[in-house]
Order: C-alpha cells, then structure tokens, then sequence
C-alpha cells in the first residue's frame, strides 16, 4: 500500500472531493462490513447538510442515489484508487467523548465505509 492522504474535514466542501473529482464516469463499488451496498457508474456527487450524496448509473442503466452521512474521518489511498470513510468513535478527534446510547439507528455508527473503483477485467 502507498502512502495514506490524511484529510481534515472543512465545512465548505465535499468530504473526500478529489477522489469523488478522479472518479466521475468510473465504476465504484461501495461497501460496509465487506457488505457491497452499492456498485455502478459515479454520475453527481453534492454535499447536502451532513450527507454526501451520490449520483450512480447502475450495472441495469438504473440511476440510484445514495445519501452518506458525512464521516468523522478520512483515509484516500490515490494509487490504488480507494478511501475510507470512518464513522468509529474513536476517529472522532475530540477531548472528552459524548456518551453514546447502546442503540443507534444509523447503519454506519461504528463502522467505516470502503469506495474504491472497481477493477476492470
């Protein structure tokens, strides 16, 4: 693996733009917990409050949008077209952490989320 492109979150800009800039027109293949939860063609990317929406084209022709809540942190692997967005506690960058109930609704809670571009074969 190559160097990891640390990235601190503005408010004025779309988390992770450079990779989402690179990958306009490209396959991607988004996933949780080695779970692919979406895959297909990256169209439109915004940033809309605290979510990233993305625009795919899916492997039917079927236009699919996904709203992501914005992470805590960021990992971007350029060389091997690849980034995590890390939404584990831990990642928050924070003195004293909030206590957080045992139950949360949010599927991303404690988890990090895998974009990478899909390998053509």
């Amino acid at each position: 693996m190559t160097d990891c492109i640390p990235s601190l979150i503005s408010l004025d800009q779309v988390p992770g733009e450079p990779f989402f800039m690179k990958c306009l027109q490209k396959q991607l293949i988004i996933s949780l917990d080695n779970r692919i939860l979406r895959k297909g063609k990256l169209m439109l990317f915004s940033r809309v409050n605290y979510f990233i929406q993305i625009s795919l084209i899916s492997e039917k022709g079927n236009r699919e949008n996904v709203e992501i809540p914005i992470p805590f942190n960021i990992e971007y692997y350029e060389d091997e077209g690849l980034m995590y967005f890390d939404y584990r506690v831990l990642a928050l960058r924070a003195e004293i952490l909030p206590s957080i109930e045992r139950k949360v609704a949010s599927s991303f809670f404690n988890k990090i989320l895998e974009i990478q571009v899909a390998q053509i074969v």
